[in-house]
């Protein structure tokens, strides 16, 4: 239980993947790298997630549970919305991207206040 909590995510879920009845994509597979590293995407056969996104998921390491799994959620979405545009992570868009990916999921920003 307190593996699933640190993960953010129910024991069914983990269940699943750990019996191999699905495989974590995603924002899923973003908190499980947050805890083991990226090595778990080439594990997965996946691309990994740009380096910066990473640090920014680190960076709210202390959070638990439900927050955990949101910040990768946002964090996930705003990855892709960034790849689909061409857009770098240091750009002035990227940062209302992910002020906007973060607003749905729940948490303000100065930026989307």
């Amino acid at each position: 239980m307190a593996f699933c909590d640190l993960l953010g995510y129910s024991p069914a879920i983990v269940l699943n993947w750990l019996q191999g009845d699905s495989i974590p994509q995603g924002a899923e597979l973003l908190s499980i790298a947050g805890l083991f590293g990226t090595k778990v995407y080439s594990l997965l056969g996946q691309l990994e997630p740009d380096p910066e996104l990473v640090k920014i998921y680190n960076s709210f390491s202390h959070l638990t549970g439900e927050y955990r799994s949101k910040v990768a959620h946002a964090l996930w979405e705003a990855q892709t919305e960034m790849s689909q545009k061409n857009v770098t992570v240091r750009s002035e868009e990227a940062k209302s991207i992910l002020s906007q990916a973060f607003k749905k999921w729940g948490f303000e920003t100065p930026l989307n206040n």
